[in-house]
């Protein structure tokens, strides 16, 4: 058994520990923390080799089946489940013990996602997906216990990246150009219903009644099915779509398809460095529209299924105009 602090050429500290053959080592900014990390290798190493031959060890690959199996499957989440799940089996490894899991190392891929862009909402969202991988195990007897999270990041209340019509314009030039019309009519029909890519993926011609002017989303994130009211640019972006057997599909694309030709869009625009701009970003687009046209924002909850006021939050300051009336009621 043996273990070290000693400190690199860059002036930061490595905490590095081996037992049996199975060694771990870790960067720190200072010797403090290179010792703490010392203990922590020490005392995951020692409880790994003090525990009963016969036990297995149950994989972050195996959790990540498992959820898909019992959690996510069918869900309208489940194709994002199955992407977060994904990065966190590809950066702490497929055969990664999942009793092994800390706090501290979920918070070192935490900070490796900041450096890559992303927001403090997703990476919630992905450290979510671990935490219920974990759950999972443990209510099926593969984990002791659930090893502890760190909290969740607080979400900065910034300004949401939208469309601009030049943008929406260019977006729809480029998929013609690329001969792929139907996309520039889905981009129109994104911004057009504030709808999740899972729901305007899975709509089916059953679901659209161009006469009454109506779509109906089944498959919810929340599970809550959804009638959208559909304006006129909704209305010419569908009826050329619309499937001769109505149980079919509306729109051609997966969304592997669907985000090749939106990053090739980018690029042509000169936006392929824009990491904000995303497919996401039609839902941001069309809520905040909205909002700032002083919708009242329980409506604006109804139409883009949103649960909870705090999911709309964002968009409160766009409201203004529309608490006139409370200024009015104060002043008499």
């Amino acid at each position: 058994m043996a273990g070290s602090v000693r400190k690199a050429s860059d002036g930061s500290w490595i905490a590095d520990v081996s037992i049996n053959g199975v060694r771990k080592t870790a960067k720190c900014k200072t010797r403090a923390e290179a010792l703490a990390r010392k203990r922590e290798f020490l005392d995951l190493l020692l409880k790994r080799e003090a525990k009963q031959v016969h036990r297995s060890v149950f994989t972050l690959i195996e959790a990540r089946a498992l959820s898909l199996r019992i959690r996510w499957s069918g869900m309208a989440y489940e194709r994002t489940a199955a992407i977060y799940s994904q990065e966190a089996v590809n950066y702490f490894g497929a055969a990664f013990p999942c009793e092994e899991l800390t706090a501290t190392l979920v918070d070192e891929w935490r900070q490796a996602l900041a450096a890559k862009g992303n927001k403090a909402s997703t990476i919630n969202k992905k450290v979510a997906a671990i935490r219920a991988m974990l759950s999972d195990a443990h209510l099926h007897g593969h984990l002791a216990e659930v090893p502890r999270m760190p909290r969740q990041l607080r979400m900065q209340n910034t300004k949401d990246r939208v469309f601009s019509p030049e943008e929406v314009a260019g977006f729809c030039r480029v998929f013609r150009e690329l001969g792929e019309p139907a996309a520039a009519d889905l981009l129109v029909f994104l911004l057009e219903t504030a709808c999740r890519w899972g729901e305007a993926e899975r709509l089916k011609g059953q679901d659209v009644d161009l006469a009454k002017g109506r779509v109906t989303f089944w498959a919810t994130k929340n599970g809550k099915p959804r009638s959208v009211p559909l304006t006129r640019r909704a209305i010419d972006a569908l009826k050329t779509h619309m499937p001769a057997v109505r149980g079919h599909r509306v729109w051609p694309y997966s969304y592997n398809r669907f985000e090749y030709l939106f990053d090739r869009a980018k690029d042509a625009m000169g936006l392929g460095e824009d990491r904000a701009l995303t497919i996401h970003t039609t839902r941001h687009s069309c809520a905040t529209r909205l909002a700032s046209k002083g919708i009242p924002l329980h409506q604006l909850m109804a139409f883009g299924g949103w649960t909870s006021l705090a999911s709309v939050q964002r968009y409160l300051h766009l409201h203004t105009d529309a608490l006139a009336g409370c200024v009015q009621a104060l002043e008499a």
